[in-house]
Parts: C-alpha cells; structure tokens; sequence
C-alpha cells in the first residue's frame, strides 16, 4: 500500500444524467391496503429529554436523527427479526411474519443503566443530557452486542424456551477505557464515557474469531482543552472520538483498542469490511489519528523515521512536483455559472501569446501550443500536460462569437472562456467524451491553481536572477468564478469525504474535494452481501452533485492488493433526479434512505410523513412520487424514531414510532 492515501476520484457517469428531468408527479398513495398499524405492549417507549444549554448543536442533531429501531436478522424464509429498547431499558424483540402479516414483541431482558460503583459516581448523579441512547447491533442470530448510554457494554445471548418463547441472557458486561494516553485508568470520569455502537461483525473463522467493532463518544471537555491532542480545529468545539476495538467471542472475553480517530462530527457513514480487514468512513470532515495500540504505534514510529530520512534526501521542490497524485495530472481545470464556463490551463511559464491557436465553433474546440524547448524552463514547475485538442466535440452548443481566450504568458496561465448557447443549462464535463475532469465548485481551489503558479514561476525567475514582477498581469482569476451559480446549489454544507481505514489506523484511500455533500445511505438489508472473488461490498450512499442525488456503491478489494491499487472502489450505479434539490426542501426531516436496489429514496419528515421519490432508468421527464400520512394511525402527538427495511425485494418498511410499529408496503 502507497505511504500516502490513494486519491479516489468520484465519477459521474453521463449516460446516468437526466438533464431533460423536470419533476416529480404525486401518486395517490392506497394507505388502507398498504398501510398496517401495531400498537405495542407496555410500557412502550420513552425517549430522554435533553438540555440543550448542555449540549451542542452536533449533539442535539445527532440525537434528533438517531434512529431507535435496529435490524436484526432473518430466522426463517419471510420471518424478520428488529429490535428496541423499551421505557424501562428492556431490549424489545420484534418478529414480524411476512406471510402472516402478524406481528409478535419480546422482552428479551433488562440492561442496566448503571452498574455497581458507577451508582455512587458522578455519571449516575449527572443529567441525562450527558449519557448517550442505548444502541445495539446483531452479531448473529443469537448473539447481541449492547450499550446501556453510559459507558458499558454487554453481550447478550438470545435464547427460548416452549413456555416462554424468547429471552436474553447477559453473557459478559464491561466497562471500556476510553481515556487519552496520560490518564489513569482508575479515573471513573474518563473510564466511563458513554458511547454508541457505530458497527460490529464478527470476523475470522474457527480459533481466529473474534468481534470487531467501533464506537464513537463526545471528548471529555477537560480533555478537550488539551490543545495538543487537537486535530486542525478549535479547540472550542465539539469534539468526537471514534474508536475501533476487538474482543474475544470466548471468556474472559479480552478487549483490545486498536486505534482512535479524531474530528468534529460524528461520522455520517461506518461500515466494517466482512472480511475484518478495515472499514469505510464517510463524514463531513476528516478525522485525525490520535491513538493506535502500544505494538502498532511502534511500527508507525519507526516508519515515520524511515520516511523523514528518506524525505530529507530529496529536493524541496522536487519533493512538491513529485507527489503520488501528481504523476497524473488533470490536463485543466474548470467551472461554469448559468451562462458561461471558465477552463484554464497550466502551460509552462514564459509561453508567448503566438504559440497559442485556439478556435471556437458552435460544436467543437481546437487548442493547440507550439512550445519552442528555448522559451521556457519547467525544472522547478509540475507541469501539467500540454494541451492539444484537434476539432474535439463539446459537451454542448456554445457561442463562438461571445468566447474568447486570455494567456497570462509570466505564470502559463491560459484560460478560455465560453458562453453557453442553451443558459441554465449544466454542463456534467467539458467535451463530448467524458475525460474525467470534474467541475471545481469550490472558487478557493481557483485561486490555490493560481498562486502555485505564481510560486513556481516566482521560485524560476529568482534562481535565474530576474525579479519578479505582476504588473500588467492579467486578473482573470481573481474574479469570483462561479458566483452565479443557480440558487439550487449552494454550500452550506462541507463536501463528503469517504476513507478506507485499514485495522493500524492507516488512512489507505480517500476521496478527493470536489463539491459532493452527503444525502443517504442505503437501507440495511437482511440480504446476504454478494460477495465475489474480486471485492467485498459494502451498503452505497447518495452524494450531492448540482440538483441530483448520485448513488455510488462502496467496495474493497478481497484479493491482497498490488503496490498500485486503491483499497476503496466507489462507482456510480444510478442518480435520483434533482433528489438532492428536493430534500434540501425538507426541513424536518428526521431520516433519509435510498432502497439498496435503487429503485427508490424515503424521507421521513416531523411526526406524521413520509415521503417516497420512484427512480426510473428510461430519461423521463417525471417520476412518481409518494407521500404516506401517519397521523391517523398514531396520533398528532406521537413521534416517529426509527425506521428500517423488512424486505429489499417487495420494498417493505418498518416504521418505530413511540407506541407502535407501522409496516408500510411500496410495492
């Protein structure tokens, strides 16, 4: 694997755009024949009130869209397994009959709240602002892995008995050490944090299996205040730490932390490889490594010296234009508002306004540069290829008349910019044929193009003895570029950065900026992962891009991956047509999912709705569009927390409302 991250460049694919798209139609949704309602045994469910003086906007938010209704599994054909803790902090086991229809609820057992000496702490006498919800996640079919909100976890055994039906069983219960290097272990306040369950498997086979799992809890604000364990933030912020740990599945069941990130969100996307070889996180933000095993941070340490040696053998400069991501440059850059597109490209510094012959017509661009090896010298610069394009077809019609090309010859900065003939209209890449340069949303990244250029061409004419002088320069990039972008996309929002993080806490692939926010991730299914010989997959997300929802799968590698290979496979398998339009509408929403057959995405908004946008292959100018009321199955005052699929394949969903399970039936 590469010392540096492999850079995974998101690539949307054309012939899964629908420019033509113009809306969605609402269809009468038959609530009587496809809407079942199940009020569940006392005592039902109560959930938490939180200060929100005690809490930041990261905690309210997270806890507002927490979903309270957990997969489970499949005992037989048709017969599916959810669970929920109730009021009284029972796990509630769900079994729902497909073929019945009927629904039956279990309480398997109670999990404590606190535990021995944490009664007489300061955790047991705190707000319950300060615990966490109980979370859990399904091992098996028979084995639970179970936090109680205030820093222990369990193991719980499903078993049944012909009288009694189902029941739990409390296998191992522990507190886990969450504290920094420096803090002592017997400290109550930093052992006992309370965190969530992000993910758990079990991996490995016969005497190798264990479970793998992470968990994610806020920083102590003393800890916090260490500015030195900060990542590149305020340290006034929130911040969140996101462990990956592994257990024994025998006794005494021995935990192991294997490392600890660290950010200032909570990741928005988690998912371990079934393979146990590392996990997918997807966030708004990066997170920084901060805490890795006594026997891993030794390898790193001792890797990080052989990489300083070997980086203090090379140039400075060269070291800069020899990047990993470097060798293979993009030939340009560009963006465009409603009406116009700027492209600029980087030539090498000194090049005269003759070597360039650039012609416009209505449908096609030709660019070529005569470059006499005499005028300029690229030792310093890395150099992006030279362009040439010979009469290449354009993505779409432009205005030869209105287009027009500029050269800032002191820095090789050509640019060319062309008024669209059809306005409001978005172009998905430059040329006909897609050429995987992708649109820079963000202007910053223009003016970043700019002063490398600027540097470099600074840095070349003082080893030659020449002053370095801008008047007269050209100032087309220190215009806003992009400032008239259409209202539909704005950014408010951080773009999405999706990571393969291997067990040491190396950051092995990440995606590069780009302008993609994150929308939905897909529904866990009780369907097997199909695996295969090549990769492992993992469930897909929904990305922002213009007014689209774009779906891209998640994969790893199964085979031992070559020196060259990405260890994170994303690719775009279907676009929900001006999706993330729509659900920037939705101000209330409380859940967002797409079907892990793409055939549709649910937003749950407030208490009473939710609301089902169809996706079609054909490029229709409408979709379908759904909108299934509660209120007259649960009441007005009655919330909605969680939700879950029953069946990927006759799109069925189970909805969790405080006093009652609603089955809603798409299909």
């Amino acid at each position: 694997m590469p010392a540096q991250p492999y850079i995974v460049t998101l690539k949307p694919k054309r012939l899964l755009l629908n420019p033509k798209f113009e809306g969605y139609k609402l269809k009468l949704f038959d609530d009587r024949n496809r809407l079942q309602h199940f009020p569940l045994p006392p005592p039902g469910i109560t959930i938490s009130r939180f200060s929100s003086s005690k809490l930041s906007y990261k905690e309210i938010r997270n806890r507002i869209h927490y979903n309270h209704l957990f997969l489970g599994y499949e005992i037989i054909d048709r017969k599916k397994i959810f669970f929920y803790f109730d009021k009284e902090l029972y796990i509630s086991m769900v079994e729902y009959d497909q073929t019945s229809n009927f629904i039956i609820t279990y309480r398997l057992i109670n999990i404590p709240q606190f535990l021995g000496d944490q009664m007489h702490t300061e955790a047991r006498d705190a707000s319950p602002s300060n615990l966490e919800y109980p979370s859990l996640k399904a091992l098996s079919s028979t084995l639970l892995l179970i936090t109680n909100g205030s820093g222990t976890i369990f193991i719980v055994k499903i078993l049944s008995d012909e009288s009694n039906g189902y029941y739990g069983e409390i296998i191992h219960q522990t507190d886990i050490n969450v504290c920094s290097e420096g803090e002592s272990e017997d400290n109550d306040r930093f052992n006992r944090v309370p965190f969530v369950i992000l993910d758990g498997k079990i991996v490995g086979e016969g005497d190798n299996a264990h479970i793998l799992f992470s968990i994610y809890y806020t920083v102590p604000k003393q800890e916090n205040s260490n500015i030195d364990n900060l990542p590149k933030n305020d340290s006034r912020e929130t911040l969140f730490d996101i462990s990956l740990l592994k257990m024994s599945l025998d006794h005494p069941y021995n935990i192991q932390i294997l490392h600890t990130l660290r950010g200032n969100e909570i990741p928005l996307y988690y998912n371990i490889n079934i393979h146990g070889d590392g996990y997918v996180i997807g966030s708004n933000e990066e997170y920084d490594i901060i805490k890795r095993s006594s026997a891993q941070e030794f390898e790193v340490d001792e890797l990080d010296e052989q990489d300083n040696v070997a980086e203090s053998t090379q140039d400075v400069g060269v070291k800069e234009a020899k990047s990993n991501n470097d060798d293979k440059m993009a030939p340009y850059i560009w963006t465009q508002t409603s009406t116009d597109l700027t492209i600029c490209f980087q030539l090498p510094p000194g090049t005269p306004k003759t070597a360039v012959h650039c012609n416009f017509t209505k449908t096609h661009l030709s660019l070529t540069i005569n470059i006499d090896s005499s005028t300029s010298n690229t030792n310093l610069l890395p150099q992006s290829p030279i362009p040439c394009y010979a009469f290449t077809p354009l993505f779409d019609l432009i205005d030869p008349s209105s287009s027009l090309w500029t050269i800032e010859p002191k820095i090789g900065l050509l640019t060319l910019h062309l008024e669209k003939h059809h306005h409001k209209t978005r172009w998905s890449h430059v040329f006909q044929q897609d050429d995987g340069v992708f649109e820079t949303i963000d202007p910053n990244e223009f003016a970043e193009f700019r002063e490398r250029l600027e540097k470099y061409t600074a840095e070349l004419n003082d080893s030659t003895g020449n002053t370095v002088g801008h008047q007269g320069i050209l100032d087309a990039l220190r215009h806003p570029i992009g400032h008239e972008m259409e209202e539909s996309v704005d950014f408010e929002e951080h773009a999405a950065t999706i990571m393969w993080i291997d067990l040491n806490g190396k950051i092995g692939a990440k995606t590069s900026a780009g302008g993609h926010e994150f929308i939905s991730r897909q529904f866990e299914s009780f369907d097997e992962q199909k695996l295969t010989d090549d990769v492992s997959p993992m469930p897909s997300i929904c990305l922002k891009l213009d007014v689209d929802g774009l779906v891209y799968t998640i994969s790893h590698p199964s085979k031992p991956l070559e020196s060259n290979a990405s260890p994170l496979i994303m690719d775009h398998t279907a676009t929900f047509n001006a999706f993330a339009f729509v659900q920037a509408s939705k101000r209330e929403k409380n859940f967002v999912f797409h079907d892990p057959n793409n055939r549709f995405v649910m937003i749950l908004e407030g208490k009473h709705h939710a609301y089902v946008y169809w996706h079609s292959e054909d490029r229709v100018k409408h979709n379908e569009q759904f909108v299934v009321d509660f209120s007259e199955k649960i009441g007005k005052d009655t919330n909605i927390i969680g939700v879950q699929m029953i069946s990927s394949k006759e799109a069925m969903i189970m909805v969790l409302a405080s006093d009652s399970v609603i089955i809603i039936k798409l299909m």
